[in-house]
């Protein structure tokens, strides 16, 4: 696993947390704590779950990256307390990313966990853009109900370009990133 850095977060107790990479070789360890988490990207926190073998294929693209933050304080699987992916593709004209399922655990919201998971994929697209030593259009897509998430996507930085329309539409944010 990458270590991104140590988060101390202080609230009715003290707990440090590290943002890490996960890789294939981490699938298994990690495989119910992205499933605890999972769930809670729907409104209702019943949302679908992933098979053992999608999550492995997702892995095996070297092109997914998947991040989570860790509360040493706590055991597997309930330690993992946000999780957020990261996607490449090339087309035609340039490289463009997504970020995807940005969920930090009910427990740990409101202490900065999804601005500061959010800001290792920026990182992480950074570093891509610099090893392709090309442009990236980082790209996100979030439900008009979660008014703290897209409060914080335009604050990191995202521009706003495209509105939901409809119940099950989601607003659509852009970043470019340069090399």
């Amino acid at each position: 696993m990458i270590g991104f850095g140590k988060i101390l977060f202080l609230g009715l107790e003290s707990a440090v947390m590290e943002i890490k990479h996960i890789g294939v070789r981490d699938a298994l360890d990690s495989f119910d704590g992205i499933n605890r988490l999972l769930p809670q990207l729907h409104p209702s926190g019943n949302g679908d779950k992933i098979s053992e073998t999608e999550f492995v294929d997702c892995l095996l693209n070297g092109n997914f990256h998947l991040f989570v933050a860790v509360d040493d304080s706590k055991k597997y699987p309930d330690s993992f307390a946000a999780m957020a992916s990261i996607f490449f593709q090339r087309n035609l004209g340039r490289w463009i990313a997504e970020i995807h399922d940005v969920v930090v655990d009910k427990e740990y919201r409101g202490r900065g966990l999804g601005e500061k998971i959010t800001l290792a994929l920026i990182e992480d697209a950074k570093r891509f853009a610099k090893v392709k030593n090309a442009k990236i259009k980082l790209y996100l897509t979030s439900r008009p109900s979660r008014v703290v998430a897209n409060k914080l996507y335009e604050k990191l930085g995202f521009e706003l370009v495209a509105e939901a329309r409809g119940e099950q539409g989601t607003n659509l944010y852009k970043m470019m990133i340069t090399p």
